[in-house]
């Protein structure tokens, strides 16, 4: 009976050795066979295990580009009030943009008027000097030569090249006083500097139109972003950026969502 017993254990032990080794099972030698195999074997198998991974757009990406409605550039308002002012805060929802408009169209007609006004006084005292080289203009170099006995080639050189630095000259200048009139140089010289005086003041009323506009310009672009950002505030209120993370079959999860409230 004993003996039987030990041929019935030593046949099921068989049958579980040959098993064994038959089944596509790693035994306690081939798990601990990376430490102690040499290096260079070593790295070979388990670069076997290395896994490249591209973490770049795919289509089941989870970043998303959320339209909000009604939501307004305050980068597009700014710059579109620098280029025409008024025109960001139409854009942005408010009326105040057409006092930009206005404003802006009134400067470049004020400044429109102002330049054709300042040409006409300087044609007017151009007209009424005359022509320096005609003796008989109210102003000539011949009457300067023979009044002060000086050299005119500096001052006709100038006329030649720099018609505006000479005409100011003799408006400025009171060694130029002997070439007016013929009677009464004073009388004669006082109308052409005043004419001078209506036409540079004329200029400096377009200088600062033009400054107005340029002034114009700046105030409308950062009204335009304070009109968006405006407008854009109540909706920025209705919407709460939501983030979670969970873990999802052993792999962590991030999300987030875009909440808006009524």
């Amino acid at each position: 009976m004993k003996l039987w017993r030990h041929v019935a254990c030593g046949a099921m032990l068989g049958v579980l050795l040959v098993a064994a080794a038959s089944a596509d099972v790693p035994t306690y030698s081939q798990m601990a066979l990376p430490l102690w195999m040499p290096a260079a074997k070593a790295d070979g198998l388990l670069a076997q295990r290395t896994i490249d991974r591209d973490w770049g757009a795919s289509e089941d990406s989870i970043y998303k580009e959320v339209d909000v409605p009604g939501f307004k550039s305050e980068g597009l308002a700014l710059a579109a009030s620098a280029a025409i002012p008024g025109a960001g805060q139409l854009y942005a929802g408010e009326g105040s943009g057409w006092l930009f408009l206005l404003t802006e169209a009134a400067g470049w007609t004020g400044r429109v008027f102002s330049n054709r006004k300042a040409d006409r006084y300087n044609d007017q005292a151009i007209r009424y000097l005359g022509t320096p080289t005609d003796s008989s203009s109210n102003w000539s170099f011949r009457r300067w030569v023979n009044s002060t006995g000086g050299d005119p080639s500096n001052l006709e050189q100038l006329y030649a090249a720099d018609r505006e630095s000479f005409y100011r000259a003799l408006a400025t200048d009171p060694q130029y006083l002997a070439g007016f009139g013929t009677t009464h140089p004073e009388l004669v010289y006082s109308a052409y500097r005043d004419l001078r005086t209506r036409r540079d003041d004329t200029l400096h009323r377009t200088w600062l139109i033009e400054s107005a506009l340029w002034l114009n310009h700046l105030v409308a672009a950062i009204d335009a972003f304070r009109a968006a950002r405006s407008h854009n505030l109540p909706l920025r209120q209705q919407y709460e950026l939501k983030l979670g993370q969970r873990w999802n079959h052993g792999t962590p999860e991030f999300k987030a969502a875009l909440v808006r409230r009524f």
